[in-house]
């Protein structure tokens, strides 16, 4: 006969389920008649439970992060490999001891994955954030351009001190070192075409190339050109195809000295 402190080492394994039929059936009918094996069963129940609960439904709710179907598998394998090397009687049960230690490492191990998660999206949304403030500064600054842009044009156009040149339908201004055309009702240019400005160099005979545009649809069309009137002696528009051209390959709309 199996003597009672046999049974209470069985007790754990039973918990565990690693006992065979047979030791099963002679400890479930030992737990009936004896108050301490009982107690000690509803002692080990928590610890094999947690096992159990935390392979099968550990779930981080923020990641969706699930434990394997398998994962209980390995751990009761692991509980087994305990539960082989029969544990001192003073000591408390090996199998209760692996039970404990599996699900704390397996708890800890999903708590530690939900951190890294969290921590992975905070540095995203910091990472998103910062992108929108950079394109939002650079929207600012391109805008804050602009309107500096308009107000020195308004401020220039309206000087008193301007120097203006009669050009076609239109004047040649300029304002200390910058230099504008303003011609009105200019008609849309052919298909395939556009308006291209020309500047004559101080020093030079040959017209320089500036910028193509395209008649404003208010009627009279203000172009600011980028080159400083400080150094220029004419200016000039013709028909050119899109993109501009080095060379004027059509007779001038219109020309006039500085």
């Amino acid at each position: 006969m199996t003597s009672h402190d046999e049974l209470l080492d069985n007790v754990a394994a039973y918990a565990l389920g690693v006992l065979s039929p047979a030791e099963a059936i002679e400890v479930r009918a030992h737990l009936q008649t004896c108050e301490a094996c009982r107690a000690e069963y509803e002692a080990l129940r928590p610890a094999v439970t947690a096992v159990a609960y935390s392979a099968e439904s550990c779930a981080d709710p923020s990641t969706g992060a699930v434990a394997s179907p398998l994962l209980k598998a390995r751990i009761m394998k692991q509980v087994r490999a305990e539960a082989e090397r029969k544990p001192a009687p003073a000591s408390w049960p090996a199998y209760a001891l692996a039970a404990a230690c599996v699900a704390v490492a397996l708890i800890s191990t999903f708590a530690n994955f939900s951190l890294r998660n969290q921590l992975r999206s905070a540095q995203a949304m910091i990472g998103t954030q910062q992108q929108q403030n950079s394109r939002q500064a650079q929207q600012n600054a391109r805008q804050a351009r602009q309107n500096a842009e308009q107000s020195q044009t308004i401020a220039d156009l309206t000087a008193s001190n301007a120097s203006r040149y009669r050009f076609g339908n239109g004047e040649v201004l300029a304002h200390g070192p910058r230099l504008y055309l303003a011609m009105r009702a200019l008609p849309a240019p052919p298909p395939g075409k556009v308006y291209q400005a020309w500047t004559l160099p101080k020093g030079s005979k040959k017209m320089a190339p500036s910028l193509t545009f395209r008649p404003s649809a208010g009627g009279v069309t203000v172009i600011r050109l980028p080159e400083s009137a400080l150094g220029v002696t004419a200016v000039a528009v013709s028909v050119e195809p899109e993109g501009g051209s080095k060379q004027p390959t059509s007779t001038p709309i219109a020309v006039t000295q500085l």
